[in-house]
């Protein structure tokens, strides 16, 4: 789809201006890039302006599939968001206070796991998650799930909703807990104090990866200990901001389960109806 046609009247009214419009700020005089849509937006804009619907049709058909085109536009709208390029308006519609920068280390405590003695029976078989970088499934934002479990004598326990990311080998793997959970040591897990939201930093973390990978390029086995995890600076906009970033992508999130859904569910009447042919 051309930029040029989500823009002019109809693009920049719907989304700076109108009531029942998304109100983001204009990254520039009249105008709002495309790649910072996401598929509920256009759905919208299209259904309430006179632009040929055709062209949601044609944009469609440049993906694989509904999943596919979801998941490139919260990649381009956490690209905006996090680059301050987009902004949310409070209730009022007044701008929010203006981001800062902080380094992990200072917005909660972080720890590095530790793998329990297998000689000790008696530390595992318990009701703790014992989380590795191979229970966690890219994409997922919860583990709720882990191969195996430990009893909570083994270590200090991590409460629900601690950023677990892994700094060891699979850089970047990531989730939030859910259940108390301890982790192996290739995991750096990050327990917040103060007014930050848990998923907030979740999802700006996810978008840091590429930044964080990078900065292990060249070694062979890459690891980001405790100290230069610490080290790493996000950007920190108000909590009420952050709470409206957070029901924004975890929409989008919700949008790419459902239509993962839809494909199994899809897979399954297909294999049905194959075996159903040679019985």
């Amino acid at each position: 789809m051309k930029e040029l046609d989500l823009q002019d009247k109809y693009l920049v009214n719907f989304f700076t201006e109108r009531p029942d419009g998304l109100r983001y700020k204009e990254v520039k005089a009249n105008t709002v890039s495309a790649q910072f849509f996401v598929l509920e937006d256009l759905k919208h804009f299209i259904s309430n302006t006179t632009l040929n619907k055709d062209n949601y049709r044609k944009l469609l058909r440049k993906f694989s599939s509904e999943k596919e085109l979801l998941e490139k536009y919260k990649k381009g709208i956490m690209q905006a968001i996090f680059s301050q390029k987009i902004r949310f308006n409070d209730e009022n519609r007044e701008s929010f206070p203006d981001w800062k920068e902080k380094k992990l280390g200072d917005i909660g405590e972080i720890r590095t796991g530790k793998t329990p003695s297998t000689l000790n029976k008696s530390l595992w078989d318990g009701d703790i998650l014992f989380v590795t970088p191979t229970d966690m499934v890219e994409g997922v934002k919860y583990q709720v799930t882990a191969a195996r479990t430990v009893n909570a004598s083994n270590g200090r326990v991590l409460p629900a909703k601690t950023i677990m990311y892994t700094c060891i080998a699979s850089i970047g793997k990531m989730a939030l807990s859910t259940k108390p959970t301890i982790t192996n040591q290739q995991i750096n897990s990050l327990i917040l104090t103060g007014e930050f939201d848990k998923e907030f930093v979740y999802y700006t973390l996810l978008w840091m990866t590429p930044k964080i990978q990078a900065t292990q390029a060249n070694n062979t086995l890459p690891i980001i200990n405790k100290t230069d995890f610490s080290k790493f600076k996000i950007p920190t906009p108000s909590i009420n901001e952050q709470q409206k970033i957070v029901d924004f992508l975890s929409a989008i999130d919700e949008k790419i389960e459902l239509t993962e859904r839809k494909l199994e569910q899809a897979k399954k009447f297909k294999k049905a109806l194959l075996q159903q042919m040679f019985v």
